[in-house]
């Protein structure tokens, strides 16, 4: 019986004889667990560094991955199927370890002794994006050979793939072309690697792509140097169609010719998106130049894209948008076609892109105004506005290839902001007007619209400008309701803007004044002092200006070098391209201080003596219109100006008042021809020295002073003694008035007085006729 104490188990005693290594074997446990700690230590590294061995190994070709440098040269479709197409991919490839981790990088130099290896990946892999959280493939991508690599120089490769695009590639490009949007793009590959044609296993390659892509951003780009050629538009019956070839700039690094492609273009309206346009491009290759045959049809449009939404309608907005180059919104919808490969009508019945154009970026379609031409202006004053009737023609420049037919807008009405903050013009009631597509112009005749001022001080700087022949740029806001008359379309379109800089060209005013011919009929003496005259001017007028002007109470000072020396104030203005046309104007002269005096007879005797000095005309406080005019100062030069009796001159600046003289040798005396315009009193002149001379020569001179009394009109003088020069007229001179005729200079002192008023004048006038008599 066995004792419970007793071990089941019992070790037999060795023998004495037993080999020794079994007896070393059988040593107690306690010797050999004596150091614990170190072992389970050593073990504990062994572990870590198998596991980071294995991680190094097994990151191997993230390593290889984040050292290669790929410089694009370009890609090539060699193929396009139902399936998908053939990609042939060309680049030179390098890698630079310095830019792999400081933990892979030992690790990656150490395996690039290889040299060259060769990667086959295990049949197809996928490309796939993450969006907003989402994953999913856009395309599958096979490699049809291995590549072969050199791992310690720069290579060029060439890769052919398949690639599979799938129809979730309408998923990326749809909120791409809303705004910006995180996008990465991943792909996983096995790979087997083969160095010097021996397999060392298969690796997993992994690649994320991070980017943020702006489909209007592209867009924009893509199109900053479009060109539109031939551009041909018409209104064909209830539709407008049109042509044109879309040049772009080469994308450069992809050879791939596009199939024929239908897009359908949308708007929104007030309470649902219209379609507003067709467009269909035909086969076009992505190569320099870029030429896409284009043409579109743009059906009647809904009647929602013709409300007012409560800030214009959305054709108003377009065509604001467009005038003014800013953002474009619409939403493209692509339309599979037949003819299209099978993963493209795939991608395509999904497709929509929300784009945002800026036609200003496309050469053709940015422009401007050209010029201004005002055929006819008539102002009228009503309260504190100007009401203005005017025919005006605005030439415009498009694209010369641009041509649009069967168009017009026969009225408009709105407002037109002059600024910043200078003037409106308001349109209340519908303007006629007539576009001109070909000639590219657009002209309104305007009935009486006013003219409503808002800073009179950058008024007053406007006109002093354009006064002076100073080019000046406006800002113009026209906010528009216009009337359009076509077969494709008859509506009105409000509250149609746009922002126009508009340059006024630089008229020097003296070459202005040069344009008008001005003939003296006559003026009427009104009152007149010591110190004071008053007259009126009448005078026909004629120029190429077609203008008229009801506006009386105008008031402008008359000053000369630095002295104001009268007034005028212009009565009513009608004048007639070509025509001579009556006018009116009160001229008050008046003699303040002895400056004033002397610097009035300075310019009547230099304006006499058939010179034009240079005035200026200053708008007074006490004018009508003084928050237009007052405090501008116009330089101008005196106009030249021709008798009512049409006599012929002899010279240009010859004298309006001396006309004609005759020289009696033997009686020594001398006859003058005289002009008084005044047609309601005499002039009494008193010539206090005269002499006349020729060719530097002097003839004769007066010895004494003479009184002249001249009545209105032409009058001859009686006969003038005069003293002779004993040297003056020899045979030479006589030899050359043998026709009876010589041209002498005159020079004269004289007092003129009409009635109270007097004034003494310096005469020097010069190509005076005068006959020769014995």
């Amino acid at each position: 019986m066995i004792d419970e104490e007793t071990p089941l188990i019992q070790q037999a005693p060795e023998p004495y004889d037993a080999p020794l290594p079994d007896i070393s074997n059988a040593r107690p446990e306690r010797r050999r667990l004596r150091h614990p700690h170190t072992i389970g230590l050593l073990c504990f590294l062994l572990l870590i560094m198998a596991t980071g061995g294995y991680k190094l190994i097994k990151s191997t070709g993230q390593a290889f991955l984040h050292a290669a440098k790929f410089d694009l040269d370009s890609v090539r479709v060699a193929n396009v199927t139902d399936d998908g197409l053939e990609v042939i991919i060309r680049g030179d490839l390098e890698f630079d370890f310095d830019q792999v981790s400081p933990y892979r990088r030992t690790w990656a130099r150490l395996l690039s002794r290889l040299n060259t290896v060769q990667l086959s990946p295990d049949g197809p892999f996928d490309m796939n994006v993450c969006l907003k959280k989402e994953r999913f493939c856009i395309s599958s991508v096979e490699l049809v050979a291995p590549l072969t690599l050199q791992l310690r120089q720069p290579q060029t490769i060439e890769a052919v793939a398949h690639l599979r695009p799938t129809k979730e590639m309408a998923r990326l490009i749809n909120p791409i072309s809303r705004g910006p949007q995180e996008v990465v793009f991943g792909c996983s590959l096995v790979c087997e690697i083969k160095v010097k044609g021996c397999s060392v296993g298969r690796h997993t390659v992994t690649g994320a792509l991070p980017l943020e892509l702006d489909g209007g951003r592209i867009i924009r780009h893509v199109m900053k140097d479009a060109v539109l050629e031939n551009l041909e538009i018409n209104a064909d019956g209830t539709r407008l169609t049109g042509s044109m070839a879309v040049r772009l700039s080469s994308v450069g690094l992809v050879d791939y010719t596009a199939d024929a492609m239908s897009w359908e273009v949308f708007m929104a309206g007030c309470s649902k998106v219209s379609s507003v346009a067709t467009i269909n491009t035909g086969e076009f290759g992505l190569r320099d130049p870029i030429l896409i045959p284009t043409n579109f049809i743009v059906p009647p449009l809904d009647e929602d894209l013709l409300l007012d939404c409560g800030d214009g309608s959305a054709i108003s907005t377009l065509l604001t948008n467009l005038a003014s180059n800013r953002d474009v919104p619409v939403i493209v919808r692509a339309k599979p076609l037949s003819t299209q490969p099978r993963w493209m009508r795939d991608i395509f019945s999904d497709l929509e892109i929300h784009a945002a154009l800026v036609m200003g970026q496309i050469e053709g379609l940015s422009g401007g105004i050209e010029a201004v031409d005002i055929g006819y202006l008539g102002v009228r004053t009503q309260g504190d506005s100007l009401l203005v009737s005017s025919d005006v023609s605005i030439k415009y420049n498009v694209s010369e290839g641009m041509v649009v037919s069967k168009i017009d807008i026969p009225f408009v009405r709105g407002e037109v902001n002059c600024g910043p903050n200078v003037a409106t013009l308001e349109m209340r009631n519908w303007q006629a007007a007539n576009l001109r597509c070909k000639k590219q112009t657009i002209s309104i005749s305007l009935e009486e619209a006013a003219v409503k001022p808002e800073n009179f001080s950058l008024i007053r700087d406007l006109v002093q400008n354009v006064a002076t022949g100073t080019s000046v740029k406006l800002a113009i806001s026209p906010l528009l309701d216009i009337q359009v008359a076509s077969e494709f379309m008859t509506t009105t379109i409000t509250g149609l803007s746009t922002e126009i800089d508009f340059a006024v060209p630089a008229v020097p005013n003296d070459q202005l004044f040069k344009s008008f011919d001005v003939r003296l009929n006559e003026l009427v003496l009104l009152e007149s002092s010591a110190n004071h005259c008053a007259m009126v001017i009448n005078a026909a007028v004629s120029g190429s200006l077609n203008f008229d002007s009801a506006i009386e109470g105008l008031k402008f000072d008359l000053q000369y070098n630095g002295s104001t020396v009268g007034r005028i104030e212009p009565g009513p203005v009608h004048l007639s391209p070509e025509k001579y046309s009556n006018i009116s104007a009160n001229l008050i002269m008046h003699l303040g201080t002895d400056i004033d005096k002397s610097r009035l007879e300075r310019m009547l005797g230099t304006y006499l003596s058939g010179l034009y000095p240079v005035i200026e005309v200053v708008g007074r406080q006490d004018s009508q219109l003084a928050d237009f005019v007052s405090g501008v100062h116009v330089p101008m030069r005196l106009p030249q100006i021709s008798r009512q009796e049409n006599i012929l001159h002899p010279v240009s600046h010859e004298s309006i008042f001396l006309v004609d003289s005759t020289m009696h040798i033997m009686s020594s005396e001398i006859e003058l021809t005289v002009y008084n315009p005044v047609a309601n009193s005499e002039v009494v002149v008193d010539l206090i020295e005269a002499q006349a001379s020729h060719d530097k020569t002097i003839l004769g001179y007066i010895s004494k002073e003479q009184r002249i009394v001249v009545p209105p009109g032409l009058y001859k003088t009686p006969r003038i003694p005069v003293t002779y020069a004993t040297s003056g007229i020899g045979a030479d001179i006589l030899r050359k008035a043998l026709n009876g005729q010589l041209e002498i200079d005159t020079s004269a002192v004289m007092r003129v007085h009409l009635g109270a008023f007097a004034v003494e004048l310096l005469y020097s006038g010069s190509g005076t006729s005068t006959k020769i008599r014995l």
